[in-house]
């Protein structure tokens, strides 16, 4: 092995340390203010969740497989409410895993088929989009696009409330935004939710959207 095969070696083997080591502290610091979060609001914080997270998420989600961690439950039964962060990925193919930060609020009405899947519009993606149904109004379809294998449970789900709550969202802190609705519950998830006003924000937001859908 050459000088420079050494050195290349070398640099690579520091950045590979340098971003764990960089990992290891973000995660370490996400840790803490997830805990002083809590604290602040009086809440536990579960490194996994429960049972009855997994078994909404089953419900809301079925196509990904979506891994929880420190989970923080804001509110019980009958209606629960979790705030946690995530990695996810399909549970099919090859795609790439994501994360985040979701609140998935549980209601008492009625059982909904789908599951409906509303993401925030991106321009070109939507031609590749399985399942895309035309819900809601033009400037509604301008700023989201709605998913879902029955059509006309999407149609139902993306009533005038539900138009109105995200376009006010799109309108105001625009972030990227991914709504899932079926079963028992609702998710709302977003790369974007990184502090506390936001994380406010997203139990704000999954509370009205219970409310417009339930």
């Amino acid at each position: 092995m050459g000088t420079g095969e050494i050195v290349v070696m070398s640099i690579f083997g520091l950045l590979c340390v340098g971003a764990l080591v960089l990992a290891t502290y973000q995660g370490a610091q996400m840790r803490k203010r997830v805990a002083n979060y809590a604290a602040l609001h009086g809440w536990s914080v579960s490194r996994l969740g429960d049972a009855r997270l997994n078994a909404l998420l089953g419900e809301v989600s079925p196509e990904l497989d979506w891994s929880p961690n420190a989970v923080m439950q804001v509110e019980g039964p009958p209606e629960s409410l979790y705030l946690f962060g995530y990695n996810v990925r399909p549970k099919t193919g090859r795609s790439n895993t994501s994360s985040g930060r979701a609140c998935l609020v549980e209601h008492a009405g009625r059982v909904h088929q789908g599951p409906v899947e509303i993401q925030t519009r991106t321009p070109g993606f939507d031609r590749l989009v399985e399942n895309r149904v035309k819900a809601g109004g033009e400037k509604f379809r301008e700023e989201f696009t709605v998913m879902c294998v029955r059509p006309e449970e999407a149609l139902r789900l993306v009533n005038a409330e539900v138009e109105r709550i995200l376009l006010e969202h799109a309108a105001g802190p625009s972030w990227n935004l991914s709504v899932a609705i079926g079963g028992r519950g609702v998710l709302v998830s977003s790369h974007w939710a990184e502090t506390d006003q936001e994380w406010d924000y997203l139990i704000a937001l999954a509370r009205r959207l219970r409310a417009a859908v339930r």
